[in-house]
């Protein structure tokens, strides 16, 4: 068995290091530039100062076949996800584990993540890993807690004994759609405390923000036909509260931006890396012309996309609406 992560981020490389504990990890990269460069520093751009271990081998992509037996966890951006499942195609690989730690839905369709690769790889086993996880806090060694979801008990079993380790440990569940709903949504609440926090705002108005975030969260769900208690487990409301609350989240960085006066484009140079919240809130737009209850939700987008004017009054508006 062959463990792979594929994307070299903070995330993904935090994933590679944890991970490394109990296994032989192959960390792939777009190039072999890239490669080359983290073996002879062993630390990424995104890492700074955290050494990797020297049973992480990194190399370009598909630098090996991808067996049945192996086990493949995904770390780029949703939007690559479809992408990569051709490459895999084309490289002969369409039956092992794919354990997803990718955050986003396809903007065309609403589809996660496992239903794009599931509809490209029908015999793969698809599983997903959430929750509340900020990966600089998991490089330092500091521990924390994950939701692993799958729909299959044996691979759940089998994933348990090959990535759990002293600093990451898992909840289990067979919601995938759900888990990675949860997970898609929170970066639009953390964006809007981020606003919030770049306007002023303390933390009574955090408080609002992240529990009707949460009621926005359940009416989405139930919309789009998920099982909605998720969103109180660890992935839903601890992934999100998390997210909103540390300075190292990159969704609360980037609506404090916007708060602060940054234009969208600006806010997500100085961020410097993907913003899913982002990609997620073009996303929910489809979904205004349902007339849906989602306030907080359609403020945050209005604020990304549309050049408001004041941004201080949108959101005074909005917390005054959600507050009733």
């Amino acid at each position: 068995m062959k463990l792979i992560v594929i994307g070299s981020g903070n995330w993904g490389t935090t994933l590679a290091k944890l991970f490394a504990q109990k296994n032989t990890v192959y960390l792939w990269t777009i190039d072999q530039k890239e490669a080359d460069e983290i073996n002879k520093t062993r630390e990424t751009k995104f890492l700074p100062g955290i050494k990797l271990p020297d049973n992480i081998i990194v190399e370009k992509k598909f630098s090996r076949q991808i067996e049945p037996e192996d086990v493949v966890v995904t770390v780029i951006p949703s939007r690559f996800i479809e992408d990569l499942a051709d490459e895999m195609i084309a490289n002969n690989a369409t039956k092992f584990t794919i354990v997803n730690a990718s955050k986003g839905v396809q903007h065309s369709t609403l589809k996660t993540v496992g239903e794009t690769v599931l509809a490209k790889l029908p015999e793969i086993n698809f599983a997903n890993i959430s929750g509340p996880t900020i990966a600089k806090e998991l490089a330092e060694g500091l521990p924390a807690k994950a939701i692993l979801a799958c729909r299959d008990i044996g691979t759940l079993f089998r994933l348990q004994n090959i990535l759990e380790n002293d600093l990451l440990s898992f909840e289990y569940s067979r919601d995938v759609k759900g888990v990675e709903l949860a997970a898609s949504l929170k970066g639009l609440i953390a964006i809007a405390v981020g606003i919030a926090d770049g306007l002023g705002f303390k933390t009574n108005v955090f408080g609002l923000i992240m529990t009707y975030g949460v009621h926005e969260f359940v009416t989405v769900m139930k919309f789009l036909g998920v099982y909605h208690k998720t969103a109180y487990s660890i992935a839903g409301i601890g992934d999100l509260i998390t997210t909103c609350i540390s300075e190292n989240s990159r969704n609360r960085r980037f609506g404090k931006l916007l708060g602060q006066g940054y234009s969208r484009n600006d806010a997500l140079k100085e961020v410097g890396m993907v913003v899913e919240g982002v990609s997620m809130a073009k996303t929910i737009q489809k979904l205004s012309k349902f007339n849906l209850s989602i306030p907080l939700i359609s403020c945050v987008t209005r604020i990304i996309f549309d050049d408001v004017e004041d941004v201080h009054a949108e959101m005074l508006n909005t917390i005054k609406t959600i507050s009733g």
